[in-house]
């Protein structure tokens, strides 16, 4: 299938640690992205109640045991929040949040499975093919390199979004750089680090 028929989700979640066997998470944010057009009105956006919550996670994240009183379950909006993970889903160390939210829809008997795309491995093919030498591989790196203004960050919508605006602008180099297909992008996303450098939140 060629890459601008394909249906994609920009998705970000945010937890209560890097721990995906025993932190929860704590708010999930999808945003589509169909025909290469991010489709804001269409975002999908949820807090979610742990089980148990950690204040230290809160100065990254800024949600406060407050903030989470009203919140549903995970249990509650699952079919809400696969029904919106619609398509390839997209995202920076993209497979963080999916191991999170693959063993979080196992623990509800529900099945995820997405094909995924990770930014930051799309830019380092990217970067390879340019002869770039700009090795910040960093989401606030990235987004520098795409003018893209910082505030909001780490909140699950604005990193979606940031994500989202980036994949886009990787997208239409993408396609002067010959890929033009799905499978082809796929296979680049699926890079792994040959030097033992690692993704950095």
């Amino acid at each position: 299938m060629n890459i601008e028929d394909t249906v994609f989700c920009s998705v970000d979640i945010e937890t209560t640690g890097l721990d995906p066997e025993r932190d929860e998470i704590l708010a999930v944010a999808c945003i589509p992205i169909r025909c290469l057009k991010i489709s804001v009105s269409s975002a999908y956006y949820t807090l979610v109640h742990p089980r148990k919550y950690c204040i230290d996670s809160m100065k990254y994240h800024g949600i406060s045991p407050g903030d989470l009183e009203t919140a549903p379950t995970f249990k509650e909006i699952a079919e809400q929040v696969l029904t919106a993970m619609d398509g390839i889903l997209v995202g920076y160390s993209v497979d963080f949040d999916y191991v999170f939210l693959r063993r979080h829809f196992r623990h509800v008997g529900l099945k995820l499975k997405r094909d995924l795309l990770d930014i930051a491995a799309i830019e380092r093919w990217i970067r390879e093919q340019q002869a770039s030498r700009d090795r910040d591989f960093s989401l606030e790196g990235i987004m520098a390199s795409y003018g893209l203004r910082q505030c909001y960050r780490h909140h699950a919508t604005a990193d979606a979004f940031f994500a989202a605006q980036i994949f886009q602008m990787q997208v239409l180099k993408l396609l002067r750089l010959g890929v033009h297909t799905t499978r082809k992008l796929i296979r680049i996303a699926r890079c792994r680090w040959d030097d033992g450098s690692t993704f950095a939140f």
